[in-house]
């Protein structure tokens, strides 16, 4: 007889909560990247509690994932929104899919609001995942409001970011941002980009604040935008992206003609289960 039935309690709960992952996207020897929580659903979830999920656990994107036939469903969610892309929370699940879970295969395919996205591992240690490919469209600075002061180019990118160059790292180190005045610039992010950095082709800072994010950590999804900029700049179809954040992080990046493979390192920080 079992202890809990020799105590007389009728039954023990040992059902375990949904898996998760602490997982940091897009690390570098000195950078940090920026954390995502990967959260592995056994079942389907109402969207106001996957949004309450992601308000408690409070980093910038929370992933979930759900094993639908072939493909695995993916969806991201900030402390308040859903958003329609993620690059860092995509190359986070990914990493946990092939590496704390074993899944096997080539190719890891994502159903998501974004359409199939797919991933796989590469050499030295890189993920890679494809992302959509931005149309860059030149458009008049005085749309942001002179929230990025001075700035060489602008571009509406996609449907959702603006891209805006200014004059060198330095410069984008130097920006002072006001989230409300950035607030009102119509574009759900703010990609300010320079050429150069620390042993990269071009830096980069991302401001979301009508995602819920005064600043980004580290943006895979921005590469959607600089991949195009830097082939239409310079001819090449690679770059090497550094995001001068608090944290840090680096990105590599292939141009083909409708997405943009992403590529960099993750590593797993903590994980658990999460009792919902």
């Amino acid at each position: 007889m079992a202890l809990w039935q020799s105590l007389l309690v009728e039954s023990v709960n040992v059902a375990f909560g949904h898996r998760l992952w602490w997982v940091d996207a897009f690390t570098g020897e000195a950078e940090r990247g920026n954390p995502a929580v990967v959260v592995l659903l056994e079942r389907s979830m109402p969207d106001d509690e996957l949004q309450q999920i992601a308000f408690e656990l409070g980093v910038s994107e929370t992933a979930f994932v759900r094993r639908v036939g072939d493909l695995w469903s993916l969806r991201w969610f900030t402390p308040t929104v859903e958003v329609e892309l993620c690059g860092h929370a995509t190359l986070a699940s990914l990493h946990v899919l092939l590496n704390e879970l074993g899944v096997p295969g080539a190719e890891i395919y994502f159903q998501t609001r974004a359409g199939v996205l797919s991933g796989r591992r590469m050499g030295d240690g890189l993920l890679g995942i494809d992302l959509p490919r931005w149309n860059l469209e030149e458009v008049d600075p005085l749309m942001l409001n002179g929230t990025l002061g001075p700035v060489n180019e602008v571009y509406r990118a996609g449907e959702q970011g603006v891209l805006a160059v200014v004059e060198d790292f330095d410069t984008l180190c130097g920006l002072a941002v006001d989230s409300m005045n950035l607030f009102l610039v119509p574009s759900s992010m703010v990609i300010a980009a320079c050429v150069g950095g620390p042993n990269v082709d071009v830096s980069i800072r991302v401001f979301a604040p009508r995602l819920g994010l005064a600043e980004d950590s580290v943006t895979g999804s921005a590469m959607c935008a600089v991949a195009p900029w830097w082939i239409q700049r310079v001819g090449e179809p690679t770059v090497s992206v550094h995001q001068a954040s608090a944290r840090g992080g680096v990105m590599f990046a292939r141009l083909f003609e409708q997405s943009v493979e992403v590529a960099g390192m993750a590593r797993t920080f903590f994980g658990g289960d999460l009792r919902a």
